[in-house]
């Protein structure tokens, strides 16, 4: 990863007083000489204190909001004496999230420390059917005369019974939520 000079970065902020119990964020630009240390196309985003860094120079889009509050809310992550962005969570990603502590990792490393999935209700329901049926065809062994009284529909049906979160979170089997603009996100940490 190399480093570029950036001119302008943003900060965002959670308004405590939301509306409807929802969490919005007001982005407001900040010039690069107000932080000690930069790094090519990274933004800083704060949320009820709790500040991160995103890839990127736009405001974060609402799965990485969702994901960006869960961390928050863990309490895993204590950033109230990070004066410097190299102390500072670093987050990328689409559905699927990259985590790194500090930017120091995330210029060196190719992986982050920790890794995400965040879905909408639907999409969690459909990343749960297709591990379940992954989950039959690759990892069950059983003969075809087994097969041809294995009911696929009543198995997947148990299953589901201890939750998305024991299929989707390979780390800990716990599924987190969050509530963004009126949209419930579920975040699973898979590593």
């Amino acid at each position: 990863m190399h480093r570029v000079g950036f001119e302008t970065f943003y900060i965002s902020q959670v308004n405590q007083q939301s509306t409807h119990g929802v969490n919005t964020m007001q982005t407001n630009t900040l010039k690069k000489d107000e932080f000690s240390r930069t790094s090519n196309k990274l933004c800083k985003h704060a949320i009820g204190g709790f500040s991160f860094l995103t890839v990127g120079d736009h405001e974060p889009e609402d799965k990485m909001k969702a994901l960006a509050v869960t961390l928050r809310d863990s309490g895993d992550f204590d950033d109230c004496k990070n004066a410097d962005f190299e102390d500072l969570l670093v987050i990328c990603g689409g559905s699927y999230f990259d985590v790194w502590h500090n930017v120091r990792e995330y210029e060196t490393t190719k992986d982050g420390n920790q890794e995400y999935k965040v879905f909408t209700d639907a999409e969690a329901d459909r990343e749960w059917e297709e591990y379940l049926e992954s989950y039959i065809d690759d990892c069950m062994e059983m003969t075809d005369q087994v097969k041809q009284y294995f009911d696929r529909d009543k198995w997947k049906r148990d299953a589901r019974m201890d939750g998305r979160g024991h299929s989707l979170s390979g780390y800990d089997s716990v599924e987190e939520f969050a509530h963004i603009n009126n949209v419930y996100y579920y975040i699973y940490r898979n590593n």
